[in-house]
């Protein structure tokens, strides 16, 4: 009985870069061709759903959807913790994906305490100030 074939490092890095690249272009296809607001296939807030309160990720796939159509500022209004935070991501994503074609070792995801408890009181603080309902913090909620 011979042992299964092994695939090569590279050869699965290459495969699972490329089952993520497939998975975000699926996901902005669906994001591109069906709006969020007028199907009802997407996922439904919970926290919204049972209390009535926007969490720091509500507006988020209506963001998104306005994203991929180009409308910054449509997206923004929906979500703007969310289109602020794309930024900061996509260069992290890109600073990843450029170690991984020079063959140089990825960076352990490490961030310092300090990062992470400024992280946690922006989206608490993000959360109570859109659900505050007198101006100016009403257009921190989506529409």
């Amino acid at each position: 009985m011979e042992p299964p074939p092994v695939i090569a490092p590279a050869r699965s890095r290459s495969i699972w870069w490329l089952g993520v690249a497939l998975l975000l272009g699926a996901v902005a296809a669906v994001l591109f061709r069906f709006n969020p607001a007028q199907y009802g296939f997407y996922p439904r807030c919970a926290l919204y759903t049972t209390t009535g309160l926007y969490c720091p990720g509500c507006g988020s796939l209506r963001a998104l959807h306005q994203l991929v159509h180009g409308h910054l500022a449509t997206a923004l209004r929906f979500n703007p913790l969310l289109i602020i935070s794309l930024p900061f991501a996509a260069f992290y994503f890109w600073r990843c994906v450029s170690l991984w074609l020079a063959g140089k070792p990825l960076p352990a995801f490490v961030m310092r305490p300090g990062w992470i408890k400024l992280l946690a009181v922006v989206v608490i603080v993000f959360t109570i100030l859109r659900n505050i309902p007198y101006a100016p913090f009403i257009y921190l909620a989506p529409p």
